[in-house]
């Protein structure tokens, strides 16, 4: 006869299910652990500092955004003059893109050289030295070497 519990369940039934369980519970951790170094090898890339992502088989991706001097380089506006010279037409919507706040007159903009989009001056600024990228187009901004007088950015504005 075997042994039996309380219940008059058997415990080497008990003893069993447990053990399965345990087995359970080893196959699938290993089988997460050899699912997951598989995908970090198929899914590692390198590239130089061209492609503004650093990665190898250790790490994550990182993408680089621009150095305070490239920043720098880009022109800023006031809203308020960068208003009165598009006269409403073409100055981009009447808010950030970014923080989705509405532009006031004293707004201090940053005015992207090669795509042409505004945005607040902070909120581009956080944005590029995190992305390299505009926030709307994804274009690489070109650096200026100098900032541009506010009418002559305007007038680039406008003609875009």
């Amino acid at each position: 006869m075997g042994w039996s519990t309380a219940n008059g369940e058997s415990s080497g039934h008990s003893i069993g299910m447990a053990f399965g369980v345990l087995i359970l519970i080893i196959i699938l951790t290993l089988a997460a652990y050899f699912w997951s170094c598989s995908v970090q090898e198929s899914s590692t890339q390198t590239t130089t500092n061209q492609g503004n992502s650093i990665a190898d088989r250790h790490s994550t991706v990182i993408e680089l955004g621009l150095d305070e001097a490239t920043l720098a380089s880009y022109p800023k506006l006031l809203y308020s003059k960068a208003k009165l010279v598009h006269k409403g037409n073409d100055l981009q919507p009447p808010c950030c893109p970014i923080c989705l706040g509405d532009y006031k007159d004293s707004d201090m903009l940053r005015l992207l050289p090669d795509c042409g989009h505004v945005f607040h001056l902070n909120c581009v600024d956080c944005w590029l030295r995190l992305h390299p990228t505009c926030p709307i187009c994804r274009k690489l901004p070109m650096p200026t070497s100098l900032s541009t007088p506010i009418v002559e950015v305007a007038t680039l504005g406008a003609s875009r």
